[in-house]
């Protein structure tokens, strides 16, 4: 009788693990997918002495995009070879 209460214990708990897995999962899919596909970017470029501009264009070494490529109240920074509005 224990091992069936166990047994079954055990499936609540895979289910509970299951659910959490899948809901982190569904409320991080687009940070997540943005984040992989900045470091695959990244991982491509290692040795490349261009940036990237928030708009897609390619900048020439120590170029830095126009200041109004950013919404209002965010600045633009350099993070690896990306410039991204925070």
């Amino acid at each position: 009788m224990k091992s069936g209460q166990a047994l079954i214990e055990y499936a609540f708990l895979m289910v509970l693990l299951a659910t959490i897995t899948f809901a982190v999962v569904a409320l991080a899919g687009n940070q997540l997918s943005g984040l992989y596909s900045e470091v695959s970017y990244e991982l491509t470029h290692l040795t490349d002495a261009t940036t990237l501009a928030p708009d897609g264009t390619t900048l020439s070494p120590g170029a830095t995009p126009v200041s109004g490529s950013c919404p209002p109240g965010q600045t633009l920074q350099l993070r690896g070879h990306m410039w991204k509005c925070k």
